[in-house]
Protein backbone atom coordinates (compact mmCIF):
# COMPACT_ATOMS: atom_id res chain seq x y z
CA UNK A 1 0.00 0.00 0.00
CA UNK A 2 1.32 3.50 -0.70
CA UNK A 3 2.28 5.39 2.38
CA UNK A 4 0.21 8.11 3.79
CA UNK A 5 2.37 11.59 4.15
CA UNK A 6 0.19 14.30 6.71
CA UNK A 7 -0.15 18.04 4.57
CA UNK A 8 2.37 19.11 6.48
CA UNK A 9 4.51 16.84 5.39
CA UNK A 10 3.51 16.99 1.79
CA UNK A 11 4.76 20.74 2.48
CA UNK A 12 7.97 20.17 4.08
CA UNK A 13 9.48 16.97 3.12
CA UNK A 14 10.51 17.83 -0.38
CA UNK A 15 12.35 20.65 0.98
CA UNK A 16 14.43 18.71 3.51
CA UNK A 17 15.12 16.41 0.55
CA UNK A 18 15.93 19.65 -1.69
CA UNK A 19 13.81 20.86 -4.73
CA UNK A 20 16.51 19.09 -7.01
CA UNK A 21 16.37 15.91 -6.05
CA UNK A 22 12.46 15.79 -5.63
CA UNK A 23 12.25 17.38 -9.14
CA UNK A 24 12.52 13.83 -10.55
CA UNK A 25 9.96 12.49 -8.53
CA UNK A 26 7.50 15.26 -9.70
CA UNK A 27 8.40 14.73 -12.80
CA UNK A 28 7.33 11.07 -13.21
CA UNK A 29 4.13 11.82 -11.21
CA UNK A 30 2.75 14.90 -13.44
CA UNK A 31 3.61 17.41 -10.56
CA UNK A 32 1.33 15.41 -7.86
CA UNK A 33 3.43 15.96 -4.78
CA UNK A 34 1.76 13.43 -2.57
CA UNK A 35 2.09 10.77 -5.31
CA UNK A 36 6.01 12.27 -5.72
CA UNK A 37 6.67 11.50 -2.21
CA UNK A 38 4.81 8.13 -2.27
CA UNK A 39 7.12 6.94 -5.13
CA UNK A 40 10.12 9.00 -3.36
CA UNK A 41 9.18 6.60 0.05
CA UNK A 42 8.81 3.47 -2.56
CA UNK A 43 11.90 4.03 -4.28
CA UNK A 44 14.00 4.33 -1.02
CA UNK A 45 12.66 1.04 0.78
CA UNK A 46 13.46 -0.61 -2.99
CA UNK A 47 16.31 0.64 -2.53
CA UNK A 48 17.59 -0.70 0.72
CA UNK A 49 15.77 -3.94 -0.18
CA UNK A 50 18.51 -4.93 -2.90
CA UNK A 51 21.47 -4.25 -0.39
CA UNK A 52 20.97 -8.19 0.75
CA UNK A 53 20.89 -9.48 -2.72
CA UNK A 54 23.61 -7.54 -4.06
CA UNK A 55 25.68 -8.21 -0.91
CA UNK A 56 25.51 -12.37 -1.48
CA UNK A 57 25.70 -11.17 -5.41
CA UNK A 58 29.29 -9.55 -4.86
CA UNK A 59 30.58 -11.98 -2.36
CA UNK A 60 29.98 -14.90 -4.08
CA UNK A 61 31.68 -13.35 -7.58
CA UNK A 62 34.62 -12.28 -5.67
CA UNK A 63 35.17 -15.73 -3.82
CA UNK A 64 34.54 -17.15 -6.77
CA UNK A 65 37.53 -15.07 -8.96
CA UNK A 66 39.97 -14.72 -5.84
CA UNK A 67 39.48 -18.77 -5.82
CA UNK A 68 40.50 -19.39 -9.19
CA UNK A 69 43.29 -16.61 -9.39
CA UNK A 70 44.74 -18.46 -6.27
CA UNK A 71 44.57 -21.56 -8.11
CA UNK A 72 46.99 -20.25 -10.73
CA UNK A 73 48.94 -17.90 -8.81
CA UNK A 74 49.12 -18.76 -5.28
CA UNK A 75 47.80 -18.10 -1.87
CA UNK A 76 49.89 -14.84 -2.31
CA UNK A 77 48.58 -13.78 -5.31
CA UNK A 78 48.02 -9.97 -4.59
CA UNK A 79 51.75 -9.99 -4.62
CA UNK A 80 52.32 -12.01 -7.47
CA UNK A 81 54.06 -9.87 -10.32
CA UNK A 82 52.73 -12.60 -13.41
CA UNK A 83 49.17 -11.76 -11.78
CA UNK A 84 50.28 -7.89 -11.62
CA UNK A 85 50.91 -8.08 -15.23
CA UNK A 86 48.04 -10.20 -16.64
CA UNK A 87 46.02 -6.68 -15.35
CA UNK A 88 45.13 -4.19 -17.56
CA UNK A 89 46.47 -0.86 -17.16
CA UNK A 90 42.90 0.19 -18.01
CA UNK A 91 39.75 -1.31 -18.24
CA UNK A 92 37.84 1.77 -18.33
CA UNK A 93 38.25 5.37 -18.34
CA UNK A 94 37.90 5.72 -14.76
CA UNK A 95 39.91 2.26 -13.66
CA UNK A 96 42.67 0.27 -13.80
CA UNK A 97 42.93 -2.97 -12.22
CA UNK A 98 46.77 -3.11 -11.69
CA UNK A 99 46.91 0.42 -10.05
CA UNK A 100 44.02 -0.72 -7.92
CA UNK A 101 45.63 -4.10 -7.02
CA UNK A 102 48.71 -2.36 -6.49
CA UNK A 103 46.81 0.49 -3.95
CA UNK A 104 45.38 -2.13 -1.85
CA UNK A 105 48.12 -4.46 -1.18
CA UNK A 106 49.98 -1.51 0.27
CA UNK A 107 47.99 -1.33 3.19
CA UNK A 108 47.34 -4.90 3.76
CA UNK A 109 49.30 -8.23 4.90
CA UNK A 110 47.05 -10.58 4.46
CA UNK A 111 45.10 -11.66 1.14
CA UNK A 112 41.76 -11.91 2.55
CA UNK A 113 42.05 -8.10 3.11
CA UNK A 114 43.14 -7.32 -0.14
CA UNK A 115 39.80 -9.01 -1.46
CA UNK A 116 37.58 -7.37 0.54
CA UNK A 117 39.32 -3.91 -0.09
CA UNK A 118 39.53 -3.87 -3.83
CA UNK A 119 36.46 -2.04 -5.80
CA UNK A 120 33.40 -3.72 -7.39
CA UNK A 121 34.98 -3.13 -10.41
CA UNK A 122 38.28 -5.11 -10.48
CA UNK A 123 36.54 -8.15 -9.62
CA UNK A 124 34.52 -7.08 -12.72
CA UNK A 125 37.65 -6.91 -15.01
CA UNK A 126 38.15 -10.76 -13.83
CA UNK A 127 35.16 -11.69 -15.53
CA UNK A 128 36.45 -10.21 -19.25
CA UNK A 129 37.70 -12.57 -22.31
CA UNK A 130 41.11 -11.55 -21.04
CA UNK A 131 41.42 -13.89 -18.25
CA UNK A 132 39.39 -16.83 -20.18
CA UNK A 133 42.91 -19.08 -20.96
CA UNK A 134 44.40 -17.85 -17.10
CA UNK A 135 41.65 -18.18 -15.29
CA UNK A 136 37.98 -19.29 -16.70
CA UNK A 137 38.74 -22.17 -19.18
CA UNK A 138 40.40 -24.12 -16.23
CA UNK A 139 38.30 -22.87 -13.12
CA UNK A 140 34.91 -21.45 -14.09
CA UNK A 141 32.71 -24.53 -13.75
CA UNK A 142 34.54 -25.49 -10.25
CA UNK A 143 33.25 -22.05 -9.37
CA UNK A 144 30.18 -21.96 -10.73
CA UNK A 145 29.09 -25.49 -10.96
CA UNK A 146 25.57 -24.93 -11.74
CA UNK A 147 26.35 -23.38 -15.54
CA UNK A 148 24.65 -25.02 -17.93
CA UNK A 149 26.03 -27.21 -19.70
CA UNK A 150 24.83 -25.82 -22.51
CA UNK A 151 26.46 -22.69 -22.10
CA UNK A 152 30.37 -22.52 -23.27
CA UNK A 153 32.77 -21.14 -20.72
CA UNK A 154 33.21 -17.92 -22.96
CA UNK A 155 29.18 -17.36 -23.03
CA UNK A 156 28.89 -18.25 -19.10
CA UNK A 157 31.96 -15.92 -18.40
CA UNK A 158 30.27 -13.38 -20.51
CA UNK A 159 26.91 -13.37 -18.79
CA UNK A 160 28.59 -13.20 -14.96
CA UNK A 161 30.91 -9.94 -16.55
CA UNK A 162 27.49 -8.72 -18.03
CA UNK A 163 25.58 -8.81 -14.88
CA UNK A 164 28.59 -7.12 -12.54
CA UNK A 165 28.37 -4.54 -14.60
CA UNK A 166 24.31 -4.20 -14.41
CA UNK A 167 24.62 -5.02 -10.69
CA UNK A 168 27.80 -2.37 -10.61
CA UNK A 169 25.51 0.26 -12.23
CA UNK A 170 22.19 -0.32 -9.61
CA UNK A 171 24.51 -0.20 -6.16
CA UNK A 172 26.24 3.12 -7.70
CA UNK A 173 22.98 4.58 -7.82
CA UNK A 174 21.80 3.15 -4.46
CA UNK A 175 24.97 3.73 -2.93
CA UNK A 176 24.40 7.30 -4.08
CA UNK A 177 21.15 7.44 -2.98
CA UNK A 178 19.84 8.18 -6.80
CA UNK A 179 16.53 7.17 -8.06
CA UNK A 180 16.44 3.23 -9.33
CA UNK A 181 12.15 3.41 -10.09
CA UNK A 182 13.29 3.93 -13.69
CA UNK A 183 15.46 1.04 -14.20
CA UNK A 184 14.11 -2.18 -14.89
CA UNK A 185 14.45 -3.54 -11.47
CA UNK A 186 13.10 -6.48 -11.67
CA UNK A 187 15.78 -7.78 -14.43
CA UNK A 188 18.46 -6.45 -12.17
CA UNK A 189 17.08 -8.84 -9.47
CA UNK A 190 16.68 -12.00 -12.33
CA UNK A 191 20.67 -11.12 -13.22
CA UNK A 192 21.19 -11.57 -9.95
CA UNK A 193 19.71 -14.58 -8.91
CA UNK A 194 20.99 -16.35 -12.04
CA UNK A 195 24.59 -16.00 -11.00
CA UNK A 196 24.28 -16.79 -7.21
CA UNK A 197 22.76 -20.15 -8.29
CA UNK A 198 25.38 -20.76 -10.96
CA UNK A 199 27.59 -20.64 -7.93
CA UNK A 200 25.18 -22.43 -5.26
CA UNK A 201 21.47 -23.31 -5.40
CA UNK A 202 21.11 -23.66 -1.46
CA UNK A 203 22.77 -19.73 -1.26
CA UNK A 204 20.28 -18.67 -4.43
CA UNK A 205 17.18 -20.40 -2.41
CA UNK A 206 18.08 -18.72 0.82
CA UNK A 207 18.92 -15.33 -0.70
CA UNK A 208 15.53 -15.66 -2.69
CA UNK A 209 13.63 -16.46 0.18
CA UNK A 210 14.92 -13.85 2.47
CA UNK A 211 14.78 -11.37 0.05
CA UNK A 212 12.15 -8.24 0.36
CA UNK A 213 12.71 -6.89 -3.23
CA UNK A 214 9.58 -8.90 -4.98
CA UNK A 215 7.54 -8.10 -2.41
CA UNK A 216 8.20 -4.04 -3.00
CA UNK A 217 8.09 -4.26 -6.13
CA UNK A 218 5.01 -5.44 -6.39
CA UNK A 219 3.84 -2.31 -4.53
CA UNK A 220 5.10 0.02 -6.67
CA UNK A 221 2.85 3.42 -6.16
Amino acid sequence: MPENFSEHEIAAIPLALSQPRFATYLTATNNDRLRALQLYHWNALLSAAFLFPLHVFEICIRNAAANAIGSKYNARWPWSAAFEMSLPVQSAPWFSPRNELRSVRQRHQAAGKVIADVRFAFWESMYTRRHDGRLWQPFLRREFPNIPSSLSIAEARSRIHQAAGQVRELRNRIAHHEPIFQRSVDKDYVAIKEIVAFRCLHTATWMDRSQSVTDILAEKP
